[in-house]
């Protein structure tokens, strides 16, 4: 029996933020030329530059966890490299994860664990990154995923609790011809979550459109995340789409390349109504926002030449959103280096900043890891079960509150219907038990499969997955 453990749901929206009290003090930037590569790192207080701190692969993405910055060295090097800034940016360890293999991200569980995702394999590699060779601990097949290359081509990924999302493009010579996929990992099992157990075989959440190729982004004011597809180039056939972390639902499209004018390249959450998109229209590529909550572009605020000329942006805990320009065809003046735009205004504060070879990523050091995009709340409650699960007949949960609460518990099927109103009101402190007859508020007992007991206690959610058998 699958088992799947309570995932409380913590709302913050990012409001306007005060530098004075900002945590992060670095930019880190990978610049290249595609055959030499360097990191670079920008003083988030003073943006005073320092270029060519460390050298890496020609093609990387970042992830910083622990302090460290984990550089993930994609074609041709197929290796984890890993920099501590503290030692003057010096190479504290570097791993193989497979001659070929082309590793695309790397997500961690803890500094102890992580998983790398290579779109040259059908296996997602389990690695200890605090080891010196990174200690290969297990690998975790995703063949059932993969299209007629025997490859999936997973790409990116993020951890929400327990759980680890990974995009799956699913391409045929490189072309979006197969439907994508997000594949969801129980972590604390190493096992593939089948998230539609009524059709035979494992599942993955299927995505509308194709070729995911983006970061995932968590939108904390509808509790979602957010991947950008951008199918075939020049079509205009991708999309934003919404995932919901926690029933394993696809939401659909939340805005399309149509609306935003052009093919997707990265895509960056800052409010409910306020967030970034960098997309290519014919030779140039813009950098747009638009209004999450409404799906409707709200203007293009920065035009570059050249097509994938703003390769990648990513917004920090002082306000500020660090776009990478690298003009592929730059004129007199158009220099490539770092743009700094602030997130209230949309004005662009400073840049390009020079950082010597073209800057094609950029990540900063979070106090909080950036793949663990969830953080749990402490918590003044606790939801037991429900329980038997799965169920016949009846169940029944337990909630203890420490303080006076208005309290909901309610069960809804997997379209988000509500089935039924278990209980509501003011509750004092204490323990109380709530049980469900498995029928609907109309008395009738309800289909065989799936459900969703939420509890929403305050301003707060615990959300539980429940098998029926009736």
């Amino acid at each position: 029996m699958r088992c799947f453990l309570p995932v409380l749901l913590f709302f913050v929206l990012h409001g306007i933020h005060d530098p004075a009290s900002a945590a992060e003090s670095k930019a880190f930037v990978v610049t290249s030329d595609f055959s030499t590569g360097t990191l670079g790192a920008v003083d988030l207080a003073t943006r005073v530059v320092s270029s060519d701190v460390a050298s890496l692969g020609s093609d990387a993405v970042l992830r910083w966890h622990g302090g460290l910055l984990h550089v993930v060295n994609r074609f041709g090097a197929d290796n984890i490299q890993v920099v501590d800034p503290a030692q003057g940016y010096a190479t504290v360890r570097q791993f193989s994860v497979g001659n070929g293999s082309n590793p695309q991200d790397i997500a961690f569980v803890s500094p102890t664990k992580a998983y790398v995702s290579r779109y040259g394999s059908a296996d997602l590699l389990v690695v200890n990154p605090s080891a010196a060779n990174g200690q290969p601990m297990s690998s975790i097949s995703l063949a059932a995923f993969a299209d007629g290359d025997g490859l999936p081509e997973m790409s990116r990924m993020i951890r929400i609790g327990r759980y680890l999302f990974v995009a799956c493009q699913r391409l045929t010579s490189f072309q979006p011809l197969n439907p994508s996929v997000i594949v969801v990992v129980d972590t604390e099992t190493d096992a593939v979550v089948d998230v539609d157990p009524g059709t035979p075989g494992t599942q993955a959440i299927p995505l509308s459109t194709r070729n995911p190729i983006t970061t995932f982004e968590y939108d904390r004011a509808q509790a979602r995340l957010l991947i950008g597809c951008t199918g075939h180039f020049n079509a205009l056939d991708g999309a934003v789409e919404g995932i919901n972390p926690f029933t394993f639902q696809n939401l659909g499209p939340v805005v399309s390349e149509q609306q935003l004018g052009g093919d997707l390249t990265d895509i960056a959450w800052h409010t409910a109504t306020h967030a970034y998109a960098l997309v290519i229209q014919g030779n140039s590529n813009r950098l747009v926002t638009w209004n999450p909550s409404t799906g409707l572009k709200l203007a293009t605020i920065f035009t570059a030449s050249g097509g994938f000329s703003l390769p990648d942006c990513e917004i920090n805990d002082r306000g500020e959103l660090y776009v990478c320009k690298n003009p592929s065809m730059p004129s007199p003046g158009d220099l490539p280096g770092m743009l700094v735009f602030s997130t209230t205004t949309d004005a662009l504060l400073a840049g390009p900043l020079y950082l010597g070879l073209p800057p094609i990523v950029v990540t900063f050091d979070h106090v909080t890891d950036e793949v663990t995009a969830a953080p749990e709340a402490p918590t003044a409650f606790r939801v037991a079960g429900p329980w038997p699960n799965p169920a016949r007949g009846g169940v029944r949960l337990a909630v203890r509150l420490e303080a006076a609460a208005d309290a909901e518990i309610s069960v809804f099927d997997l379209a988000g219907r509500r089935v039924r109103t278990l209980a509501s009101g003011r509750w004092e402190a204490g323990e109380r038990a709530v049980e469900w007859d498995l029928s609907d508020a109309a008395g009738r007992p309800v289909p065989t499969g799936l459900y969703l007991v939420r509890a929403r206690i305050g301003d707060r959610l615990v959300v539980r997955r429940l098998t029926v058998l009736n």
